[in-house]
């Protein structure tokens, strides 16, 4: 006979609320039913050589992941390309599902364009890299403004009914309707691209999520780059380039965020802070379904004076890799990684760079090592690694609401 299954043992957990809130029950899982539990969750899987993991463990439908992410061999005329991408959504996953359908094409196309017209030198890879992430994102923007060809006098002349008529034709297929969602949604993007033979090394970066360049020497040194900026409102760097961009709006960048509202300083998408704010008032607020905002419409909207005020250029990295490394990977993930190194009671991290830092020490530990899935160890090692409790509460806490980011991880060996 088969033993009786193992009874749940039932805890608590407080997450550092106070008193009146709380506690959530989880339940403490142990050996190998937490390793199947965390890989359940986390649809780990390989797609060629590359691991990956995609996590948001909040069983609550309304809560489903918005963090999308591809990866895609091109064989193209000078050999293999290989692309890797991370695409973190917020406000709801409609762009970012958007944008990891198409983009890849749109890429793919423009590199075998270029390559048709002859050798491609690094610095045309860049500015290729820079253009596409842009393009798909003007290309947004166009596709609302033809649904109103006469501009913003002609909105300003229609009717609330007549607007609606245009942008909520769910009955007709909802073809306009998902352009003018899209413009309401928005994401980050982190894209990376290997040339044939691993010779180079291309990473655009808009938004918060991060790429780590992690190597091993022969002599056992470790080494981690950092390869993406950090495109929000706590950066210096980027708080004084929209100043500078809108001189004399004091509240431009308020408590962190842009016009007191996001987070993120350069997105796809998010056209309420790229557009005059007419297209507001006039369209997004007669859109149905309608804003998905933590901070209500009228406590900013006046602060849109001269948009844009988010910017949709990337950040792009070029590295010629050497091959010379025992060990080389690239490890890139949303910011739900970040937040879980950096805000665990558990890890002494509170920078970045201690981050990747930790990516690196973990990937090319003994452990890792035996790893299939190193993604799927990063993730352990970011949820508690050893400390089963710590993994099953962030695992089955019973919560109505997330209690944790989307958290996405690639990790590709070079």
């Amino acid at each position: 006979m088969s033993s009786a299954p193992e009874p749940l043992q039932t805890r608590f957990a407080q997450f550092g609320y106070p008193p009146d809130v709380g506690p959530w029950t989880y339940h403490a899982l142990s050996e190998p039913k937490l390793s199947h539990e965390l890989e359940r969750l986390s649809f780990a899987k390989k797609i060629g050589s590359v691991s990956c993991v995609s996590c948001q463990p909040c069983p609550n439908p309304n809560e489903k992941s918005q963090d999308r992410y591809v990866v895609e061999e091109w064989p193209l005329s000078n050999g293999t390309w290989t692309l890797a991408a991370v695409f973190d959504g917020h406000g709801g996953a409609d762009t970012a599902e958007y944008v990891v359908t198409t983009y890849p094409g749109i890429l793919k196309g423009m590199l075998t364009t270029a390559l048709a017209a002859g050798t491609l030198e690094p610095a045309a890879v860049s500015h290729l890299l820079a253009n596409s992430v842009k393009g798909i994102d003007d290309s947004i923007t166009q596709d609302l403004l033809d649904l109103f060809p006469g501009g913003e006098e002609a909105v300003l002349k229609l009717s609330d009914d007549q607007i609606s008529a245009v942008i909520n034709d769910h009955e007709s297929g909802g073809k306009n309707n998902a352009k003018v969602i899209r413009c309401l949604r928005g994401t980050t993007a982190l894209v990376s691209l290997v040339d044939p033979g691993a010779k180079n090394l291309w990473v655009a970066s808009l938004g918060d999520c991060q790429a780590v360049l992690g190597t091993k020497s022969s002599s056992g040194q470790l080494d981690a780059s950092l390869l993406s900026a950090n495109h929000n409102g706590a950066e210096k760097s980027e708080v004084d380039r929209i100043r500078s961009e809108h001189p004399g709006e004091e509240e431009v960048v308020l408590r962190d965020r842009v016009l007191g509202a996001i987070a993120v300083t350069r997105a796809i998408g998010d056209h309420l802070f790229k557009l005059p704010r007419v297209y507001t008032q006039r369209i997004f607020e007669n859109c149905k379904p309608g804003f998905r905002l933590s901070t209500p419409l009228p406590d900013f909207l006046g602060r849109n004076k001269t948009p844009p005020y988010l910017s949709a250029v990337p950040d792009v990295q070029h590295v010629a890799l050497s091959a010379d490394s025992v060990q080389r990977f690239l490890m890139l993930c949303s910011d739900g990684l970040t937040d879980l190194y950096r805000y665990s009671v558990n890890q002494q991290i509170s920078t970045l760079q201690q981050v990747a830092d930790r990516v690196v020490e973990q990937l090319t530990s003994e452990k890792a090592s035996g790893a299939d899935n190193k993604a799927l160890a990063l993730l352990r090692d970011a949820f508690g690694g050893d400390d089963d409790d710590c993994v099953s509460q962030l695992l089955t806490v019973e919560m109505t609401s997330r209690w944790i980011d989307d958290t996405t991880i690639l990790i590709l060996p070079l």
